[in-house]
């Protein structure tokens, strides 16, 4: 029971932690503001330029807004994992180590940052999409959305924590980043796969991240590659599986912290 209590305290001071994070540096917000106009404008200008004609489905025009919506929640995640690479230069996670406290645990402050981000970022690209460009956003299924919304986070908080302990070894960890930033959201439907040719579609299909975003983007507009049962059972599947990839990957790295001395390259 103490233990217990233990835990739910720690996640409390996380929480704590993040909403503080994101108040205090307030260049966080004022950074969504901006940017992500920007990029609504980018995505469907684009789309306007090269091929004018898939802007006249209602339906096309609804997918685009929410996988370009994907793109934002992965993105934020994304930058989530480099944060740890900044704290294991300050000696914050080898404290975090001799505390036993586990990096998923401790991601949950930088979490909070993330769902705020994804909250006002993804409001505004989606706002906007139907603004500008006509996006209905009326939910196809709320329920589905809500779950898959549930499954996405929990697949990304722990690919995340599998990405900071690989960062953590890195010379570069920024440029991975950076490059990830384009081929994770890309893999995972942030270009639907209605738009690809049907070979580029199933290959698409074979990556981990689709089956983490597509349900997202599926239900909310009631178009689905994959059937719903089939792409639910096998996003289930996947999340309990990059859950353990976490545990497991936070386990060599304190070994092999142990056994140098040191935390990796720092």
């Amino acid at each position: 029971m103490r233990g217990k209590s233990a835990y739910t305290g720690k996640i409390a001071a996380e929480i704590d932690r993040g909403l503080k994070t994101y108040a205090r540096y307030r260049a966080w917000l004022l950074s969504d503001l901006i940017q992500w106009p920007f990029w609504t404008v980018f995505f469907f200008f684009s789309i306007l330029m090269y091929s004018p004609r898939l802007l006249a489905s209602q339906q096309l025009i609804n997918t685009l807004a929410w996988s370009f919506f994907s793109f934002v929640f992965v993105s934020s995640f994304l930058w989530a994992a480099s944060s740890i690479v900044v704290e294991a230069q300050q000696g914050i996670v080898e404290s975090l180590m001799l505390a036993k406290t586990s990096m998923r645990l401790h991601l949950v402050g930088r979490t909070v940052i993330t769902v705020l981000d994804i909250a006002v970022g993804g409001a505004i690209l989606l706002l906007l999409s139907s603004l500008l460009f006509g996006a209905d956003l009326t939910v196809a299924h709320p329920q589905l959305f809500i779950a898959a919304v549930a499954v996405a986070f929990v697949f990304f908080l722990s690919f995340t924590a599998v990405l900071s302990t690989l960062l953590i070894s890195v010379k570069s960890p920024w440029l991975v980043v950076s490059i990830l930033q384009f081929v994770v959201p890309f893999s995972s439907g942030g270009i639907p796969v209605q738009l690809l040719p049907p070979d580029a579609a199933r290959l698409i299909s074979l990556s981990p991240f689709f089956y983490a975003i597509h349900p997202m983007v599926a239900s909310a507009t009631g178009s689905f590659y994959i059937p719903p049962q089939t792409l639910f059972t096998t996003a289930t599947i996947l999340t309990a599986l990059m859950t353990l990839a976490s545990i497991y990957a936070e386990k060599i790295l304190v070994r092999k912290t142990l056994r140098n001395g040191k935390l990796a390259m720092f």
